[in-house]
């Protein structure tokens, strides 16, 4: 038995006529007809017989006809997956993220060149909704959003795919005054320079903490994390952001201590990969968030 006779069974199977089969597997009906009688001899039983009908398999054939067509399919699923690796070999992908996935991002970029060196990678750091756009756009390939928990729903035209749950919090140089603290009154936040960083769900809160509390000492809004690095280093402010940033993005190490806001209520924001529907399907992609998934240092949620 060979794959050009599983072929041609196949064929026959779907056609109920030799001359068709024939014609579609671009062989002569003789040579057609030979093959399989030679694959019924070696078989030991007739797996096709002729009536005003066609050509139609036995009982016997029908079961060499099943196992036949779960060969073709395994065959096609090999043939399938050997190109997709060869794709992936030359293949792109255009990753955004928000600053606490960055640190995962450089990691899993770096063990997936291991085995594909030839793929090409463009990190770019962002906030979730230049993030959003940019792949509505199609700027981007994948991004790695933050989004509250109720706003999930307005995701249509995504596919999000969850990876872990936070809240907003203060975050203070390790030689602050307030360093110490486990938790700070919202009114005692209020004393405080604020420098914050450009991300829509940190503005969300400030515009709500202020509207419910009161203003605070703003002393600028920025996308650059080192710029808000230096300013707790020195002492020159606070800042808010999420908490688990705080405690594993390596860009803040041991020098940003988080600290819960006490007497403030808000509203869980999950972290996760978000992609235009259809292209999730993508193998770079999938390959990649696997790597990435190894490299995440985040409790995941389920």
């Amino acid at each position: 038995m060979n794959i050009d006779q599983i072929q041609y069974i196949v064929e026959i199977a779907k056609t109920k006529s030799l001359i068709a089969a024939a014609n579609n597997l671009y062989i002569t009906q003789s040579a057609l007809s030979q093959s399989i009688s030679n694959l019924e001899a070696e078989l030991g039983i007739k797996i096709f017989t002729r009536s005003r009908n066609g050509t139609i398999p036995t009982a016997n054939g029908k079961f060499v006809i099943k196992k036949a067509i779960e060969i073709l399919t395994k065959l096609q699923e090999i043939k399938d997956e050997a190109q997709a690796c060869s794709n992936i070999l030359n293949s792109e992908l255009r990753v955004e993220s928000i600053p606490i996935g960055m640190a995962s991002l450089v990691r899993a970029v770096s063990h997936f060149k291991q085995d594909y060196p030839h793929t090409k990678f463009q990190i770019t750091q962002n906030n979730s909704s230049v993030i959003l756009q940019d792949l509505r756009e199609k700027k981007s390939d994948l991004g790695l959003i933050a989004i509250k928990k109720g706003h999930l729903t307005h995701l249509h035209e995504f596919i999000f795919e969850p990876l872990t749950e936070g809240k907003i919090v203060v975050g203070v140089g390790k030689n602050h005054p307030l360093a110490k603290k486990n938790s700070i009154s919202s009114q005692e936040l209020l004393k405080h320079p604020i420098v914050l960083y450009e991300e829509k769900h940190v503005q969300e809160f400030i515009q709500e903490f202020e509207k419910k509390v009161g203003s605070l000492q703003a002393m600028f809004t920025t996308n650059n994390s080192a710029a808000i690095l230096t300013t707790l280093h020195e002492g020159l402010g606070i800042t808010f952001g999420y908490d688990i940033s705080f405690l594993h993005a390596s860009i803040f190490e041991n020098d940003v201590i988080p600290i819960e806001i006490s007497d403030f209520e808000q509203e869980p924001i999950i972290f996760g990969w978000i992609q235009l529907k259809n292209t999730e399907k993508s193998l770079v992609s999938k390959q990649f968030k696997k790597r990435f998934m190894n490299n995440f240092i985040f409790p995941t949620l389920g």
